[in-house]
């Protein structure tokens, strides 16, 4: 057979192949959808079936609390738990349409659910006629809960029920995915034999991936700095709004208390004040320390390693060899946002009980090391880590991405003797302003 004749066979093969693919493919793809479909549907029973404990508890609240108050404002939102009650009762009637044992159970649990309402009913109409006793009161509730022991049992015999049919389902779906991959598998080799005409198309789509991790990465700064002005805005609330106001109770507090130097629960006041104002202070600097702005990184840096020292057992040591020129604000605020996650990964996960802090901004190159005596990071999260960016947990995530953006590097290495998290970023100065107006800072009353 001649060459071209071969690569007409070749081709016609290559064809069939495709076609017998697609055929199985889609057949392999339609079970697993209705698998999954069922699965889904399973899925949404047992979400109903929790929702109508939901209900039915919040209803019985609010008819408890009506009882002991005898407050009408919550009699319409008793009416409301008790219309969505029986809406989510209808909806899992709907639901269980298919299953005719579960049907049955719902049309039970109906009835019972309707003498729990009625109950409840019976209660508040009492409640409302002003002749409602302790007793009276204590009879409906014991009879409430012998409906609710019987509602709770059919709700958990449903929902057992459910679950099996939840595992068997789960069971054609692995079986339809099994069938998928072998799908798959033999599409492997259509594949090599149109490698030229997949190669081509593997171009374009990686040329359309990169585009779409760098609106990506884009995004990511777009957000990160979207969050930095929100600390920023929630920050300076907390300050110049909370912060002021317990500022000025405390001042009134203070006068009332020189009329009335012995009176015990104004000095139990100041000093809840007092406390309130210094966890709103701490709140507001950690959202974004004013001194980052005022005085520096290396200020603020001091200050946040010397406030987490106390706030924490872990004993911290730092070195800062600082330059005659202030950092960029953007670059400031990234190290800080780096030092602050690194210590509060120390903190929640590492286990360790001393951290090391260097900063250097001299030289082209700012330098920030985190180092502790943790138990490290797991390989196989470090790894996904340095691969994709990704297994981390959002905050490395968002430590990478932040030293990325303004092209710099974060390195991170771990072992079983602890953790070390080295951000390094290419030096950038503040530009001078030719006048600068000094704005006073209005402290928070201690």
């Amino acid at each position: 057979m001649s060459p071209r004749g071969k690569a007409n066979v070749a081709l016609a093969a290559s064809l069939l192949f495709l076609l017998f693919s697609s055929v199985s493919a889609y057949l392999a793809f339609s079970r697993l959808d209705t698998n999954r479909a069922w699965t889904s549907h399973t899925r949404d029973v047992q979400s109903a079936l929790a929702q109508v404990t939901i209900t039915t508890a919040r209803a019985g609240r609010l008819r408890t609390e009506f009882s002991d108050s005898g407050d009408l404002s919550l009699l319409s939102k008793y009416s409301d738990g008790v219309s969505k009650l029986r809406t989510t009762i209808a909806s899992l009637k709907s639901l269980t349409t298919d299953n005719s044992r579960q049907l049955a159970n719902c049309t039970q649990l109906e009835q019972i659910s309707e003498q729990r309402i009625a109950l409840m009913d019976r209660s508040i109409a009492l409640k409302r006629s002003g002749s409602s006793t302790l007793e009276g009161q204590n009879l409906i509730t014991r009879q409430i809960v012998a409906t609710a022991e019987a509602m709770d049992q059919l709700l958990q015999q449903m929902y057992n029920a459910e679950d099996e049919l939840l595992i068997e389902r789960e069971q054609h779906v692995r079986h339809s995915s099994a069938v998928m991959t072998a799908v798959l598998v033999v599409s492997l080799f259509l594949t090599l034999v149109l490698f030229l005409i997949h190669h081509r198309l593997l171009t374009s789509q990686v040329q359309a991936r990169t585009q779409a991790e760098t609106a990506q990465r884009t995004l990511s700064a777009r957000v990160l700095h979207l969050q930095d002005q929100e600390r920023r805005k929630f920050a300076r609330e907390l300050h110049d709004s909370v912060g002021q106001n317990l500022a000025a109770m405390k001042m009134a507090l203070s006068l009332l208390q020189s009329d009335l130097p012995e009176d015990k629960r104004l000095r139990d006041c100041l000093k809840l004040l007092d406390d309130s104002i210094a966890e709103t202070r701490t709140i507001s600097y950690l959202l974004h320390p004013p001194m980052l702005d005022e005085a520096g990184l290396a200020s603020a840096v001091r200050w946040f390693v010397e406030g987490f020292g106390k706030r924490s057992a872990v004993q911290l040591d730092l070195d800062i060899q600082e330059g005659s020129q202030r950092l960029a604000e953007a670059l400031e605020l990234v190290l800080f946002r780096v030092l602050q996650e690194s210590l509060t990964n120390v903190h929640r996960h590492s286990g360790a009980t001393r951290a090391e802090i260097k900063l250097t901004t001299t030289g082209a190159e700012a330098w920030l090391q985190v180092k502790d005596n943790g138990h490290g990071i797991p390989d196989e999260l470090l790894e996904s880590l340095r691969e994709n960016g990704t297994g981390g947990g959002v905050g490395l995530a968002g430590m990478a991405e932040r030293v990325r953006e303004i092209g710099g590097k974060l390195d991170i290495k771990s072992n079983v003797l602890g953790t070390q998290v080295s951000a390094v970023v290419p030096v950038q100065h503040r530009v001078k302003r030719t006048k600068t107006t000094p704005q006073p800072v209005q402290e928070m009353a201690r």
